[in-house]
């Protein structure tokens, strides 16, 4: 039998012997969260939607990679056709539903033989396309074998898997499944390319797409309805988690900034958190307002906002660009996230700042490193890194062009990343009916 046969065998051999405890492991995590597993019927029998067959699959395992299907999905549809897309996760699924309202979606199939047939019999796909570093070894031998191409985009490999898959053959081999990589940069390319993929090109990250940067009327609009000011520069934390403040303010670091002048507000990434953090700023001898309750106290100069609301990020960044402030980008200073989405604030042209946990951000990171537009803050050293940028205007100004010119730069990897999936798709249906 050939090696690419019991390849397959054995995986789907050893995936359905392992099925019970993929149950078992499912029901504890119901009982520890206290919440329903999300579609558990579809993804366990592979049910999917009513569709003509030919749709090419766009996946996105959660809420950020679903994201980044909002840009790629019309770009392969006006070239190659509908898709259907799909999602693993509650906040995954919850994403396709507002960015592709209109879309018949899907929940992927667990990836068990009996799932993975039943799905890709009803659906009979064209093509699938996998956002970022998703591996369903059971999917990708099957589609392999029945000739469904399996391209991966805005794909990224870790040192770690890396070293995973070149260690184990098997997975290597299966690797050998995918029929294209639409790779972040260089490094990862380079990475998938020592595993024997030849398909591989360098298409940039696709978050850089997903900015939209708010206007100058936007953050005045913003300074006013929270009470800043546009003559006074801003230190904002964004998308922090909790600790995250106490890494960067206490009673006397708040007392510094203020007595140097500086505006500060707080961007907390879970609005629920608002009351907490108002108690926090308050035992810091500050005086906290929430601004989803502005009737909450009197304003003073010194007043710190926090935003316990949503959608309000982008006017924020633009403020802190604006007023010559800086950005501290959160999740990243030891919360344990490994980072927020940083190239939205240097999008913005802000003097962006971000700890020293970033690794769950390695596109934005090489882009704004590359440029020089990010300063990357170490723990234990945070208040004395920050201070000397705070009394160095021409150095956050450079840093925010450097942010805004590496954002300017990566933009059309939605539009790089479609042509090299289509380019993949004609070279092979063009090999095909040579063959």
């Amino acid at each position: 039998m050939p090696s690419e046969s019991m390849d397959r065998q054995v995986l789907r051999s050893f995936t359905a012997a392992v099925s019970p405890f993929q149950v078992l492991f499912l029901a504890w995590r119901r009982w520890c969260s206290q919440r329903p597993v999300i579609g558990p019927r579809e993804k366990w029998y592979g049910r999917a939607p009513a569709v003509a067959p030919g749709r090419i699959i766009v996946h996105g395992v959660s809420l950020g990679e679903t994201a980044l299907m909002r840009p790629l999905v019309p770009l392969l549809e006006q070239r190659l056709g509908p898709c259907l897309v799909t999602s693993t996760t509650e906040t995954g699924w919850a994403g396709l539903a507002k960015a592709f309202p209109h879309h018949p979606r899907a929940f992927w199939p667990f990836d068990l033989p009996w799932a993975v047939d039943a799905f890709l019999d009803q659906i009979q796909p064209r093509a699938v396309v996998l956002m970022e570093s998703e591996f369903w070894p059971v999917m990708v031998a099957e589609c392999h074998r029945r000739r469904i191409p399996v391209v991966v985009a805005n794909a990224r490999l870790s040192e770690r898997s890396f070293a995973r898959f070149r260690r184990l053959g098997i997975f290597r081999r299966l690797l050998a499944g995918y029929a294209g990589i639409a790779a972040q940069n260089e490094t990862h390319a380079a990475r998938f390319r020592a595993l024997g993929l030849t398909a591989v090109a360098v298409t940039g990250t696709m978050k850089a797409d997903l900015v939209r940067p708010a206007g100058p009327e936007q953050a005045e609009a913003e300074a006013r309805r929270i009470g800043l000011t546009m003559d006074r520069p801003l230190l904002l934390l964004a998308s922090t988690s909790p600790d995250e403040e106490a890494a960067v303010l206490d009673r006397d670091r708040l007392a510094w900034w203020q007595a140097q002048g500086w505006q500060i507000a707080i961007a907390p990434r879970h609005p629920e958190r608002g009351q907490a953090l108002a108690d926090l700023v308050r035992s810091w001898g500050g005086t906290p307002q929430l601004t989803a309750t502005p009737d909450s106290g009197p304003r003073t100069p010194d007043t710190i906002p926090i935003i316990n609301e949503i959608g309000r990020l982008g006017a924020l960044y633009a403020l802190s660009s604006i007023t010559g402030g800086i950005a501290i980008v959160g999740g990243s200073l030891g919360s344990g996230r490994g980072g927020q989405n940083m190239i939205e604030a240097a999008a913005h042209g802000c003097a962006t700042v971000v700890g020293w946990d970033v690794k769950n951000q390695p596109d934005g990171m090489a882009l704004l490193r590359e440029a020089g537009g990010v300063v990357e803050v170490l723990e234990g050293s945070v208040h004395a890194s920050l201070q000397d940028l705070a009394m160095d205007a021409a150095r956050r100004q450079a840093l925010g062009v450097a942010g805004r010119t590496a954002w300017t730069a990566g933009l059309g990897a939605a539009e790089r990343t479609a042509d090299h999936v289509v380019s993949l798709l004609r070279n092979l249906g063009t090999s095909r009916q040579q063959n």
